[in-house]
């Protein structure tokens, strides 16, 4: 009922980073990569689990599983039949929602065959995901004494990321565990405490990376492996920059927040977008503008569906 400011503009920077990885330019991705330490997909699974495990009943488990399922799904057929038949590539029924495995490799539901890891849309993999753990939300509240020891546990044996190559990967689950298990904690705490206590944090964090990457790009050191607690960290530091811009430039930043609604669009069109873009604005110097041009293209697609067809929100966006 209450949309909460920070936390949409946080929305924002982090379909923009995960805009920019998808492009074919080695620095920008590197800088996306690597300047939120790769938190921005982690961002999204811990803010999914935390409002879902809010007052969570199994009716508004299905409702929201299911109203998450037909836009994924309507996009992704649309893709199927106007562009992978262009692309000369093969199509079975399984590859539709990427069935490949089930929480762990090797419980194959079906050939252990790569091309079935991923949506025809690759990104929706997220999505896929948020849909299966939607539905086992209900459980997961039931055990949130159990939640936290549980992400501990991931963060002390595990380094693995959110990943599309399995149905659920185990970077996934802890992610979204972790945001269930917050969940009973207010969001004025939450910002509280990311206000007070993380501001040091939050700019060191952001220079480490910008001379490593300057390193890189010199041919002085390789890309650094991602790690769970630079993951986490990298949640922690979209967090602050949404709360950060909300304090010092609160006009501009309400303007951002105006536009969160549309990520889930971002999500569903941005990968598709850039296969009709010709490969100079995904490589070239121009890049760098690409994903916002892009992005603003979306956004006016999803208000200009609120402004002239409300009725097709639901079940496209």
């Amino acid at each position: 009922s209450k949309r909460v400011l920070w936390i949409d503009v946080s929305r924002v920077i982090a379909a923009l980073l995960i805009m920019y990885v998808h492009l074919s330019s080695p620095f920008l991705q590197a800088v996306s990569l690597h300047l939120f330490y790769l938190g921005r997909v982690p961002f999204f699974l811990v803010l999914a689990g935390y409002f879902l495990g809010r007052n969570i009943t199994w009716n508004k488990a299905f409702n929201r599983a299911l109203w998450l399922f037909i836009p994924f799904m309507f996009w992704n057929i649309l893709y199927v039949f106007l562009v992978l038949p262009h692309d000369g590539a093969s199509f079975r029924l399984e590859n539709l929602i990427g069935i490949r495995d089930v929480f762990l490799p090797g419980m194959n539901l079906f050939s252990a065959d790569d091309s079935h890891a991923v949506p025809p849309i690759g990104p929706s993999w997220f999505l896929r995901d948020i849909i299966i753990l939607t539905l086992l939300t209900p459980l997961l509240v039931r055990v949130k004494i159990l939640l936290f020891p549980a992400v501990l546990l991931f963060f002390c044996f595990f380094n693995t990321a959110p990943d599309h190559t399995e149905t659920i990967s185990i970077g996934t689950c802890a992610f979204y565990l972790l945001g269930v298990a917050l969940s009973s904690r207010r969001i004025d705490d939450i910002h509280l405490l990311m206000n007070k206590k993380f501001g040091i944090f939050f700019w060191v964090s952001i220079f480490m990376p910008v001379v490593l990457i300057a390193l890189y790009s010199a041919g002085v050191i390789p890309l650094w492996k991602e790690t769970a607690i630079g993951m986490l960290l990298g949640v922690m530091m979209i967090m602050y920059a949404g709360i950060w811009m909300e304090k010092h430039l609160p006009g501009l930043s309400a303007k951002i927040a105006l536009l969160a609604p549309a990520c889930f669009l971002t999500f569903m069109l941005h990968w598709p977008i850039y296969g009709f873009l010709p490969p100079a604005m995904k490589s070239s110097l121009f890049a760098f503008f690409t994903p916002l041009l892009v992005f603003a293209a979306i956004v006016l697609f999803y208000f200009a569906l609120k402004r002239f067809a409300p009725f097709l929100l639901p079940y496209l966006a």
